[in-house]
């Protein structure tokens, strides 16, 4: 039996990447450990959209060698755009870009050593209670500033077939959650009968006993007639996750972004009222070459009057064979960086801000980890509007991956503390 670690940098099709790898070296008999230096093969799935990602990736395949690890695999998007940087990296045994990773498990296991009979599928209660349903991958959309393209080739969706079969591997393990993922998952299926409100509606239908989430959906992408539909269905977490990126318009003409400030603005009330309870979370890039105080101001704005919930925050990262990379030095980076200080400091507060608004509200709580606060033991998880709350622990004990009702009683440690209302989904169906 070959013992195997898997680290992941990135994206949630990374994630989702990483966590289909382990089921299915695990049904080959093949261990999983935490600890490089009990490997017989450390995989890093690695990331590549911002500089800072490139620095993290290599920052960990340095440190993984130190570590111990005698055979390393550097996979996935850093090594698809940087090969011969992944090749003169010590330890690295093998290459493995995006373009290979539909025959990764065969290569990884071949590095592994053979199960011995007897041996019996790893135990996967380390993985987590959410489980990342890769569907789409690849993106065609050709943003300025971005080198996904690049790091993962042309769209393409998998078959729903396909797509159930991973699904069932994460039923069996117990996940309570689904995410549908992509890279650009608002266009699966497109141009076919079976787009993702099909795909959803398929799954739903197929098994019960899980509820579904949407990850990212690019506002150019999303249907009227796909919020109707999962507005109405109790088992698809109210939440959209709408990438702005900026609130300026000509900062949006010069990322290439297909839309406006007030098409997004339209698009947020519009979701509200089709679906009034679906949470919106989004993201932006601060410090956009030609971005200046007033176009940083409409960023806010827009954000204000969206009413979002989260946002992410990201500074302007250039990356080289991108439409944005000549004009690289326009913003300065301290001020960039004062910028984006400033926004996550909003983003906080509107976090926070919209817990607040639903206090006294009840929630259906997916129980992902516990821990141990001021003598206290408590357990930690999401809520299917993307609130992360904990609760003080019942004496009785309460299993990871439970899914129960709970009232949000108030704001601990930057989070939402909830109380048990006495029911449990035994089944989320």
């Amino acid at each position: 039996m070959g013992k195997v670690a898997i680290f992941t940098l990135g994206c949630k099709v990374n994630q989702a990447e990483s966590e289909e790898l382990a089921m299915r070296l695990s049904s080959r008999g093949h261990a999983l450990v935490s600890d490089p230096r009990e490997c017989d093969v450390c995989v890093v799935n690695t990331c590549t959209v911002t500089a800072e990602s490139d620095r993290k990736t290599r920052k960990l395949l340095r440190l993984l060698h130190r570590r111990g690890s005698s055979c390393l695999v550097a996979a996935g998007c850093y090594p698809q755009v940087h090969p011969e940087a992944c090749r003169g990296f010590p330890g690295v045994s093998l290459v493995m870009p995006n373009s290979r990773k539909e025959s990764w498990e065969e290569e990884i296991a071949g590095l592994l050593p053979p199960p011995e009979d007897g041996d019996k599928p790893a135990n996967l209660e380390g993985l987590r209670t959410r489980g990342f349903l890769k569907v789409q991958d690849g993106c065609e959309k050709g943003c300025s500033y971005c080198i996904v393209p690049l790091a993962r080739g042309p769209e393409r969706s998998r078959p729903a077939d396909q797509v159930k079969e991973v699904a069932s591997g994460f039923l069996r393990r117990g996940c309570a959650e689904l995410v549908l993922s992509g890279v650009n998952l608002g266009r699966y299926g497109a141009g076919t009968p079976h787009d993702l409100a099909a795909l959803v509606r398929d799954l739903l239908h197929w098994e019960e006993g899980f509820r579904l989430r949407l990850s990212s959906i690019e506002p150019d992408d999303l249907r009227w007639e796909w919020i109707r539909q999962w507005s109405e269905e109790e088992r698809v977490c109210p939440h959209l996750h709408l990438p702005l990126q900026s609130g300026d318009p000509e900062i949006l003409r010069e990322m290439g972004r297909g839309y406006l400030p007030g098409r997004f603005l339209e698009l947020t009330a519009e979701v509200k009222k089709l679906w009034p309870r679906a949470a919106i979370t989004t993201e932006v890039i601060v410090g956009y070459p030609g971005e200046d105080r007033e176009a940083f101001r409409r960023t806010v704005e827009v954000l204000e009057r969206a009413g979002v919930s989260r946002v992410h925050v990201f500074r302007f990262s250039p990356r080289p064979h991108t439409r944005a990379w000549k004009r690289r030095e326009e913003v300065d980076p301290a001020e960039a960086e004062r910028r984006s200080a400033h926004l996550r400091r909003l983003a906080e507060k509107w976090r926070l801000g919209y817990v607040e608004r639903h206090l006294g509200e009840t929630r259906q709580l997916l129980v992902e980890r516990k821990a141990c606060r001021e003598g206290q033991r408590i357990a930690l998880g999401t809520t299917e509007d993307y609130i992360k709350a904990f609760l003080v622990e019942p004496q009785s004990g309460l299993e990871i991956g439970r899914c129960l009702q709970v009232r949000l009683e108030g704001v601990k440690h930057g989070l939402a503390l909830a109380k048990p209302t006495g029911r449990e989904w035994e089944r989320i169906g």
